[in-house]
């Protein structure tokens, strides 16, 4: 029973530990990971790394969070970014948490509440990974 509950823990810990490699992506043989908290992905043929989420608009362009492990949200045809979690409020308008990996919440009655306050900047293009 031992044996089985440590074996258990063992592979538990190899599962866990994949995510370190959850943000590398695979290009013709070769893998292309992005910097700690942010997104590698093949966008027309390239491997591109952001330095936080990412998101695809409409045209296919991808646009990512300049901050690592920043958050990016879409509202009105626009990829808005910031160093914490973005949200999207009831009434159509973004909100990203200025601290660095800090969250938004929405109240019952509408009202927006993220950590170190909010900010809303416009995302940009990812980097080709390197």
């Amino acid at each position: 029973m031992k044996r089985i509950l440590l074996s258990g823990l063992a592979l538990l810990a190899i599962l866990l530990s994949a995510q370190a490699w959850a943000n590398c992506v695979n290009l013709n043989g070769r893998s292309y990971c992005s910097e700690d908290g942010g997104i590698a992905l093949v966008q027309r043929g390239q491997a591109m790394c952001g330095k936080g989420e990412c998101a695809i608009d409409e045209f296919g362009n991808v646009l990512c969070s300049p901050y690592p492990g920043g958050g990016v949200v879409r509202a009105n045809g626009v990829t808005y970014a910031g160093p914490g979690a973005c949200l999207l409020s009831r009434d159509g308008n973004p909100y990203c948490a200025k601290q660095p990996r800090g969250s938004c919440q929405q109240d019952a009655d509408g009202n927006v509440r993220c950590d170190g306050g909010w900010v809303r900047e416009k995302a940009e293009r990812p980097e080709r990974c390197r």
